[in-house]
């Protein structure tokens, strides 16, 4: 699983705009908090990256929880700046 989405960037003072970057949570660690590496590729193909962004969370722990990937998407989809990403689903999950 992923995210897709616009995404900014200012390089050397000039903004540059990924279209369709792609979001990838890439390392987890942590228990009752749950920090999260996220790796930001220009595009699905993951050839570029473009930005490393951390963040971190509190998973749920019940019979009834989901994994703590999908957790820590689905948490990602809360914040302003993942508003109107969009899921993009691999092979696996």
């Amino acid at each position: 699983m992923a995210l897709s989405k616009h995404y900014s960037k200012i390089v050397f003072g000039q903004e540059i705009n990924f279209e369709n970057a792609y979001f990838q949570i890439t390392y987890f660690s942590g228990l009752k908090e749950v920090a999260l590496q996220l790796t930001v590729y220009d595009s699905s193909a993951k050839e570029n990256v473009i930005d490393q962004l951390t963040f971190s969370f509190i998973p749920g722990y019940s019979n009834s929880a989901k994994n703590i990937l999908i957790q820590g998407y689905e948490y990602l989809k809360t914040l302003n700046e993942f508003e109107n990403s969009i899921d993009v689903l691999e092979g696996g999950v």
